[in-house]
């Protein structure tokens, strides 16, 4: 029999980092698939809202993931608890801008199909563990 040899922290860490950014850059793709899907289907309004809506939710979540996962190396745990406590803190600051500009700048907008595509890309965080494995 053969015995696994543990991994580094810094093994586990680039393995975290690599799925993290994998899956916000999965987010993005699916949401601009079905956004166009949803603009090919039934109209152009629909679609991009739907596109608006789920950036707005994925912009902030891609800016939490730098905020954690952005540095190289291994570092004390204080250090990491305080860029958890600054992403997670940027990225609600970030949500009610961005929702903010869109409810102020974007005329026409589809409410229903902005609230469907943050809807969905809100979800989509609480699948990533099935995700993600």
């Amino acid at each position: 029999m053969e015995a696994n040899k543990p991994l580094s922290a810094s093994a586990i860490l680039s393995a975290r980092k690599r799925a993290i950014f994998r899956f916000v850059l999965l987010q993005f793709l699916l949401t601009i698939f079905i956004s166009l899907g949803i603009f090919y289907i039934t109209d152009g309004l629909k679609g991009y809202s739907f596109l608006l809506g789920s950036l707005c939710s994925v912009l902030p979540s891609l800016y939490m993931a730098w905020r954690v996962f952005g540095y190289k190396g291994v570092r004390s745990a204080k250090s990491v608890v305080r860029s958890f406590y600054r992403g997670e803190a940027g990225k609600l600051v970030m949500t009610a801008v961005l929702l903010s500009l869109v409810f102020l700048l974007i005329k026409p907008l589809s409410v229903g199909a902005f609230f469907a595509g943050f809807g969905f890309a809100v979800l989509s965080h609480w699948l990533s563990p099935i995700l993600l494995k």
